[in-house]
Order: structure tokens, then C-alpha cells, then sequence
């Protein structure tokens, strides 16, 4: 009878546990489509979102994209005026430099304009001075001629007379030396005739021996005599040549050493003058450098200046230009109130601070009373607007806190939920309020038998064969 009991009930748990398997295998499927229809709907609601999402994107990008394309062309129409501008003062600059160049020309041709004038007016003086001394000098040498012609003549007549008294002594001497001679030639003759007549005897006889003997030396003597006679004619003619040479010579050095004293005087003055012009020039170009230099430094000043002031500008236009932008992205979100009145008005301000308030928008810092504003109150419409956005952010900040809890919780429900409608290991290990399993939550361990403490349990050996439970575990 146990046993009976112990199979009947044996069978109704195999029975309880089957139906609990077909239960959970209806209730995966069951939350599989479940999952699959919800995950359609979140699809297509993801879709509509996406798709508004997208939208809005493309609205703003195509709003950002017509700003850019504003933007660029004001750059573009700011950067042709700059252009411009530049090309202007580019030609002005030119223009400047053009008359500066013309102007020191017309400097540089009228220093050289007096420098020529200065130039030709030392020469004529030069040339008159070199006249009066050339005329002083030919009226000097004229009277030197003269007087060494009247020298000469003097001394011609004095040595005509010393010639004269000499030739008549000479005569005289010659007339007793003649007559002297006469009669030793006389005695010399008669004994000369003697020893002429012996000695022509004796010549005689030599000279047929010297022409027996020097025949042929005789004929040679002829003919280089002769040769001779040409030879020495030649000598003097070229001794002739010679001498008109040399003194053709002797002229044209004198003339030469005159040329050459005449021009060194003239280069010498020319070589002054060329090195005081010279002197002149190289102050001149001194002063041209210097004065290049000094303009060259000016114009890198005044690039570097004009470079330093373009970054400067550039750097407040980019700062200007994301200033209206952020303004116009500031305009968007203003109110109907904000745009009708853009500053808040101060409770504790008079009437005249709120027409200062109304007029806040203008560049300069003057009221409409005409009054200039106070220093430490420059910013005073700008700081209310900026605390008023500061509240703003503070408030929207806040509200997003508040939105994120808001959403974890829903969140956190919506996984309840979910967790709740499908079946799997991760929601069986854990907690699940709809899983309920004879009145009791979250049951993952395999259920008990009852069993009483003093019976044990008994089967038969056969009935585990048959039933093919052998080293099977019971429960």
C-alpha cells in the first residue's frame, strides 16, 4: 500500500512537473513573440522618432548651412572691401613712392645742375687763369729771347774781334814760321833728293819683289779698299740718319717731358677735383642709405604695425562674428517678452534707468538723456541678462535632474514589466512578482519531497529494473 501511494504520488509530481515544463515552454514562446511584437512596435516608434529626430537635424543643419553660407558671403564682401582697401592703399603708397623718387631726382638733377655750373665756372676760371700765366709766360720768355739774343749778339761781335786779332797773329806767326820752314826745307830737300834717289833704288827693287810676292794680296787690298770707301759711306749716311734721328729724338722727348709735366699738372688738378666730386658723392650716397635705411626700418614698423593691427582687428571680428551668431542662436530662444523687452527692469531704478533700459541696445555708452554712463555701470544690462540666462540654465538644469530620476524610475519599471512578460535564466535567478508557483515567489530550486522522519523509503528492485531507474536519485 505504501508503495502504492509512494508511485501514485511519485506519478502525480512527474505529471505536475510535465504540465509545469509544457507550461514554461508555452510561456518562452509565448514571451518571445511577445518580445518580437513589442520590439516591432518600439521599432517603429524608434523609426518616428528617428525619422522627427532626423528632420529637426536636417531643419537645423540647413539653417546652420544657409548661416555659413551668409556668413562666408559677408566674409567674401568683407574681404573683397578689405581687398580694395588694401589695392588702394597699395596704389596710394605708389603713388607716394613714385612722386618721393621723382622728387629726389629733381633733387639729385639739380645738385648735379650746380655741381656743373660750379664745375664750369672753375674751369673758365681755370682756363682764364692758365691764359694770363701762358700770356705772362710768352711775354717772359719773349723778353728772356731778347735778352739772350742781345747776349749772343754781343758775345758774336766780341768773338768776331778776338777771331780777327787771332787770324792776323796767325798770320804773322805763320808768315815766320813759313819762311822758316822754307829755308829748312830748302837744306832738307838737297839732302832728302840724295836719299830719295838711294831709296827709290831701294823701293824699286822691293816693289818688284813685293809685286812678285803680293800680287794677289795687291788685287784683295783693291777690292777691299774699295769696299771700303762704299762701307764708309754707308757709315756716314747711316751716321747721318743716326744723328737726325736722335735729334728727331731729342726733340720729341723735350716735347714729350713738356706733355708729360702739362699733363701731370692737368691730372693732378682733374684728380683733385675728381676725389672732392667723389668725396661729394660718397656723402651724398651716405646720406641716401642712411635715409633708405631709416625708411626701410619705418616700413617694417609699419608693416609690423599694420600685420599686429590686422590680427588685432581680425581677432575682434571673430570675436564680433561669433558674438552675432551667438546672439542670433539667443534670438531664437527669446520669448515674445524677451523680445519686446530684452533687459528686465529693476525695481529699485527711477524712470530714468528705465529709459536707460529701453535704449540699451545702442553702441555707445550714453544715455538718452544725453549723459554719459558711469563706469562701474557699463555692463549693467548685460550682467541682468546674463543672471537672467544663469537662473535659467540653473532651472533648466535642475529639471533635467529631476527629468534623468523621473526616467531611471520609469525605466526601471518598464524593466519590471519586461522582466515581468518574458522568461529567461536571468529573470529566473532573480526576483520576478508575476512568477508564482503554489503561492510562492521566485522558486528556481526543484521542490521537495515529504518524507517522514522515522519511515524510510522503500522500493523494489524489480520495479527499478523494469522501470529503468537503476542509480537514478529520488526526490
Amino acid at each position: 500500500m505504501r508503495q502504492r501511494e509512494y508511485d501514485a504520488q511519485n506519478q502525480k509530481y512527474q505529471a505536475a512537473r510535465n504540465e509545469l515544463k509544457q507550461r514554461m515552454e508555452q510561456e518562452k514562446a509565448n514571451s518571445r513573440m511577445n518580445r518580437l511584437k513589442i520590439q516591432n512596435q518600439w521599432r517603429k516608434i524608434m523609426r518616428l522618432a528617428k525619422v522627427e529626430s532626423l528632420r529637426k537635424g536636417i531643419e537645423i543643419l540647413s539653417q546652420n548651412h544657409e548661416r555659413d553660407v551668409d556668413r562666408k558671403d559677408a566674409i567674401i564682401q568683407m574681404l573683397d572691401r578689405d581687398l580694395e582697401e588694401a589695392e588702394d592703399q597699395f596704389q596710394m603708397a605708389l603713388r607716394s613712392h613714385l612722386q618721393n623718387m621723382d622728387q629726389l631726382i629733381d633733387l639729385q638733377d639739380s645738385r648735379l645742375l650746380t655741381s656743373e655750373q660750379e664745375f664750369e665756372q672753375e674751369l673758365h676760371t681755370l682756363e682764364a687763369e692758365f691764359q694770363a700765366e701762358k700770356e705772362a709766360i710768352v711775354k717772359q720768355h719773349a723778353l728772356e729771347t731778347q735778352e739772350l739774343n742781345d747776349i749772343m749778339s754781343a758775345v758774336e761781335s766780341e768773338e768776331q774781334e778776338r777771331e780777327a786779332e787771332a787770324k792776323q797773329e796767325h798770320e804773322q806767326l805763320r808768315e815766320e814760321i813759313r819762311n822758316k820752314n822754307l829755308e829748312e826745307i830748302n837744306m832738307l830737300r838737297i839732302g832728302l833728293d840724295s836719299q830719295i834717289e838711294d831709296l827709290e833704288q831701294h823701293f824699286e827693287t822691293a816693289h818688284l819683289n813685293y809685286l812678285q810676292t803680293t800680287d794677289q794680296r795687291t788685287h784683295d787690298f783693291k777690292y777691299y779698299t774699295k769696299k771700303d770707301q762704299e762701307l764708309s759711306k754707308e757709315i756716314e749716311i747711316k751716321i747721318r740718319k743716326i744723328e737726325r734721328l736722335q735729334a728727331s729724338l731729342h726733340h720729341w722727348r723735350t716735347k714729350l717731358m713738356q706733355n708729360m709735366k702739362e699733363c701731370s699738372t692737368r691730372n693732378a688738378l682733374l684728380l683733385e677735383e675728381k676725389n672732392k666730386i667723389q668725396g661729394h658723392f660718397q656723402q651724398l650716397k651716405a646720406r641716401m642709405n642712411r635715409f633708405r635705411t631709416s625708411q626701410g626700418k619705418r616700413l617694417t614698423e609699419l608693416t609690423q604695425n599694420a600685420h599686429a593691427c590686422k590680427k588685432k582687428i581680425s581677432g575682434r571680428i571673430g570675436l564680433a562674428e561669433r558674438i552675432l551668431v551667438l546672439s542670433e542662436l539667443a534670438r531664437k530662444m527669446e520669448t515674445e517678452q524677451e523680445k519686446v523687452i530684452p533687459f528686465q527692469a529693476n525695481p529699485n531704478n527711477t524712470e530714468a534707468d528705465a529709459d536707460e533700459a529701453a535704449a540699451a541696445l545702442q553702441t555707445s555708452s550714453w544715455t538718452a538723456d544725453g549723459k554719459p554712463v558711469q563706469e562701474w555701470c557699463h555692463l549693467d544690462n548685460f550682467l541682468r541678462k546674463y543672471n537672467k540666462v544663469l537662473l535659467d540654465k540653473l532651472a533648466i538644469e535642475r529639471e533635467r535632474e529631476r527629468l534623468e530620476a523621473e526616467n531611471g524610475d520609469l525605466q526601471t519599471i518598464l524593466k519590471q514589466y519586461f522582466d515581468g512578460v518574458s522568461v529567461n535564466d536571468a529573470v529566473m535567478r532573480s526576483a520576478n512578482p508575476l512568477f508564482v508557483v503554489n503561492g510562492k515567489l521566485n522558486i528556481s530550486q526543484p521542490l521537495p519531497v515529504r518524507r517522514a522522519p522515522d519511515q524510510l523509503t522503500v522500493v523494489d528492485a524489480n520495479h527499478m529494473v523494469t522501470t529503468s531507474r537503476v542509480n537514478t536519485t529520488y526526490f
